[in-house]
């Protein structure tokens, strides 16, 4: 058997709950996972997954819920929905304008 290490890290106790539900799912523990991740951080020579800066997508999104903040009261569930897929060019303005209009005649 290969001589081992012990890697120690401090997390909060609700990501690691969390975590560990995740992983119990999935069949592993967490010290399983924590291998796995160091063990496809290796094989990548990177880390197993990309890092990225939000898009302009939520960078719009973001900019669009500051704009219809009222008050300091953030727009609806709904509206929020809408402005999302207006960010992501899924609707055009006309529509969304539309869709925003009645949303809050209701």
């Amino acid at each position: 058997m290969a001589k081992t290490e012990t890697v120690h890290t401090r997390v909060t106790n609700d990501i690691k709950k969390q975590a560990d539900k995740i992983f119990s799912k999935l069949g592993l523990t967490t010290s399983q996972a924590i291998m796995l991740f160091l063990t496809a951080s290796v094989n990548k020579n990177g880390l197993p997954f990309e890092l990225t800066l939000p898009s302009d997508e939520d960078s719009d999104l973001a900019f669009a819920t500051a704009l219809a903040t009222v008050d300091g009261v953030a727009p609806s569930e709904k509206a929020q929905k809408i402005m999302r897929l207006y960010s992501r060019g899924e609707i055009d303005y006309e529509t969304a304008e539309f869709a925003i209009a009645r949303l809050y005649k209701q």
